[in-house]
């Protein structure tokens, strides 16, 4: 089993202190949204055509809820109620992925890597370039379809040991970006990476 070792070059103190700047803000796109917004469409399509299909026995249930709740039951606009609760419901969900895909933010430095995530309680961590162990990037039929893919980030970061970067266009070049980063930061750094190592203590 390999040891862990930090391995630096003689002016690693200079280079450590190199001053830091933000390259790139990435977002996903809201194009990820569209599979799930699609699936929730033509469900709430199939209960709109099963509720008109079986309109009698609905009607029926309704009616007994009626009796259950009295002067309290629309009984001139329950249906309208009954779609819009259905068409409610099924329009929350791409609605929600959609923000939280648009409250996620990616921002590369020539250091880390730091991101920004959730709608109300907000998350915001990082990794260090150097960190970074290996990079995939993968593309399903749909994300094809859309001109998307998923890049995951693996790295030596015990507290983040893989990452995805979700819904990104041109992920191909994004990864070979990134492993330019990586490697120049590790040139910068001195640092060399052996079996069993955690990274930069």
């Amino acid at each position: 089993m390999g040891h862990s070792q930090d391995r630096r070059g003689p002016h690693t103190n200079v280079k450590w202190a190199a001053e830091e700047s933000t390259l790139r803000v990435l977002k996903p796109s809201a194009r990820a949204v569209i599979p799930i917004a699609a699936f929730y469409l033509v469900v709430a399509v199939v209960i709109t055509w099963i509720l008109l299909q079986f309109y009698g026995e609905v009607a029926w249930v309704a009616s007994l809820m009626a009796e259950m709740i009295g002067n309290r039951f629309p009984n001139d606009t329950w249906f309208l109620w009954l779609l819009g609760i259905v068409w409610g419901f099924c329009l929350v969900q791409p609605l929600y992925r959609l923000v939280e895909l648009k409250t996620s933010e990616y921002e590369f430095t020539t250091q880390r890597l730091r991101y920004t995530r959730g709608i109300l309680n907000r998350q915001r961590d990082q990794i260090e370039l150097v960190r970074i162990r290996d990079l995939t990037a993968y593309r399903s039929l749909g994300q094809r379809l859309l001109g998307l893919g998923t890049l995951r980030v693996e790295s030596v970061d015990r507290s983040h040991p893989t990452f995805d970067l979700l819904a990104q266009k041109s992920v191909y070049e994004l990864k070979d970006w990134i492993h330019e980063l990586n490697a120049r930061e590790r040139v910068r750094l001195g640092y060399r990476e052996y079996e069993g190592t955690q990274g930069i203590g």
